[in-house]
């Protein structure tokens, strides 16, 4: 059933209390605890409960190698993709989790939490430490990857569902995919954090790649128009009256999209593949609660995702798995990046008799180049219990 659509029947419209919910599932909460806890903490404790429970998925028996994942491909129609940072790093977009992404830079912003960078309240307080990294991430100069454009082949195919990006880039957009949503907004429009005044984003580019605050054109010249002489006379608006972007910061709602999308994509989708995402940022992450078990769900990152129970993972490089799936399958994904500019070329498909770029592992488990993974986790040594509210290893 999944999460939202279990809520909206329980809870919603038959009114059932959470605590009666929680019950279904095993949990009671002490008599004190319940009497403190008020209703909204209840229904917070109850989407962790059941989102435990549907991480308790177990992996599909038929769906263990690389042939099966071709074998999927080439039969779904109603493929769900969701992408992360990982498909647009060849791109030159950093990524954000990674050795060398945006949040390993906290000593350079003077940040205490990573997440400071992304946060709609940190943001209110102090707008040109974003506006200090921004333009790393305006998309502009940048082209779609390989894997943008496989994205597109499937939708291309009629096989694709639908597209949910955590991406703010907007490569998608560039590669003409059609059945997107934006999870996380874009870079396409900005407005004023004060009065709401929307534009192009286009028209804050400028301040963007000058690494400056932009100020909002209606209501900014009262609030925050500085002294003459004083010493914030050069530094710009600050906490008001301040364009942004129109991503999606920690502490703002999704697109009301996602929600009624998703919604309608569950029931009818037939294969789930995850690219480029650690799926650690919620709500995005609970996708995986929405989709039915029975429905196959394959990850391909550079690092396993050890949270979240899939058939396969395919760990490396998206650039490069990808135009593997494409040969197997015998799809001419085209791209510049490719050898000979194309997945089925001469050179893309090298020599026959040479040793294949992937190794197999155990079932469900394949390592490509750029995976980064322990080899404890490859001999599977490391496994990770799923606790209420979070994860140990053990």
């Amino acid at each position: 059933m999944g999460l939202m659509k279990f809520l909206e029947k329980y809870v919603r419209d038959q009114q059932v209390p959470p605590l009666k919910l929680m019950e279904a599932f095993n949990v009671v909460l002490h008599p004190n605890a319940a009497l403190l806890a008020p209703e909204a903490h209840q229904f917070a404790i109850l989407r962790g409960v059941i989102n435990r429970h549907l991480r308790k998925r177990r992996r599909l028996e038929h769906v263990n190698t690389l042939d099966d994942v071709v074998e999927l491909l080439a039969k779904a129609n109603n493929v769900m993709i969701v992408t992360g940072a990982g498909v647009s790093v060849s791109c030159g977009i950093p990524d954000f989790r990674s050795e060398t992404g945006i949040y390993s830079r906290l000593q350079e912003f003077e940040l205490d939490d990573p997440q400071q960078m992304f946060d709609i309240k940190y943001f209110r307080d102090a707008p040109d430490i974003f506006y200090s990294f921004a333009k790393e991430l305006y998309p502009s100069n940048y082209e779609p990857s390989p894997s943008h454009m496989f994205v597109k082949q499937m939708e291309d195919k009629g096989k694709l569902l639908r597209n949910y990006t955590q991406n703010i880039d907007t490569l998608e957009h560039k590669a003409q995919i059609k059945r997107i949503v934006n999870c996380h907004g874009s870079f396409a429009t900005a407005s004023c954090v004060t009065c709401g005044y929307k534009c192009e984003g286009k028209e804050i580019e400028k301040y963007i790649f000058e690494q400056k605050v932009p100020p909002c054109p209606k209501c900014s010249v009262d609030r925050v128009t500085p002294k003459k002489g004083s010493d914030d006379e050069d530094e710009g608006p600050r906490g008001v009256s301040v364009m942004k972007p129109d991503i999606t910061f920690f502490g703002e709602s999704l697109p009301a999209e996602f929600d009624r999308l998703l919604a309608l994509d569950t029931d009818v989708v037939d294969l789930l593949i995850v690219m480029g995402s650690s799926l650690k940022v919620s709500p995005v992450s609970e996708i995986m609660t929405q989709v039915p078990h029975s429905v196959p769900q394959i990850v391909i990152n550079r690092t396993p995702i050890t949270h979240m129970t899939f058939d396969v993972q395919l760990l490396g490089d998206c650039d490069i798995i990808i135009p593997e799936l494409c040969r197997m399958l015998g799809w001419d994904l085209r791209h510049h990046k490719l050898p000979g500019g194309s997945a089925l070329s001469e050179e893309s498909r090298g020599d026959s008799d040479a040793p294949k770029i992937w190794k197999f592992h155990r079932n469900g488990l394949y390592t490509f180049p750029g995976a980064v993974v322990s080899d404890r986790y490859l001999q599977g040594e490391i496994r990770y219990v799923i606790g209420l509210f979070g994860y140990t290893v053990s």
